[in-house]
């Protein structure tokens, strides 16, 4: 039975508007450009269109928009050998404080692994065992690259932190 189907509350308008924001989000951190991040989106909302999937739950349908959104990033990623680094300016119209910003901008600076689960944890709000689940690594492998990333940030953050005031 299709869930979809049932629930007409849950097309893809309606899916956009509540999840459209966080998709991009995911996007535009992983595609550091807003161009790429809006296509993945449009890209993610088309396979949704296109799927015939049974969400058994609202959240298994945001984990599932959520894993597609970073797969059509990373394949996007595999044929950019040297995609646009984003300004600041940017980067800063999409969060409130300037400390955010500068969190944002250091976390562009790690390698993806690390910004995937930092992301998805610290913004996203998932748990361990739910990142392990939408990108398919076991839970030691998810925590491993949360303290990983979360000490790299600290030092990007400690070492580029003066730089950053002074703007």
């Amino acid at each position: 039975m299709d869930k979809k189907k049932e629930d007409p509350g849950r097309s893809v308008e309606e899916v956009f508007q509540e999840y459209g924001n966080m998709l991009y989000r995911i996007a535009f951190v992983m595609m550091k450009n807003a161009f790429d991040a809006e296509d993945v989106v449009q890209d993610t909302l088309i396979k949704y269109m296109e799927c015939h999937k049974s969400f058994h739950t609202e959240e298994h349908r945001k984990a599932w928009l959520i894993r597609v959104d970073i797969n059509l990033c990373k394949n996007r990623l595999r044929f950019y050998k040297n995609h646009p680094k984003i300004s600041m300016e940017q980067l800063s119209r999409y969060y409130e404080s300037r400390e955010d910003t500068d969190v944002m901008e250091a976390l562009l600076l790690l390698p993806q692994k690390y910004r995937e689960v930092l992301l998805l944890h610290y913004v996203e709000g998932y748990q361990g065992r739910e990142i392990a689940k939408m990108l398919t690594l076991s839970e030691a492998a998810v925590r491993k690259r949360l303290e990983r990333g979360r000490k790299k940030l600290g030092e990007l953050l400690e070492k580029e932190g003066a730089l950053w005031k002074k703007e």
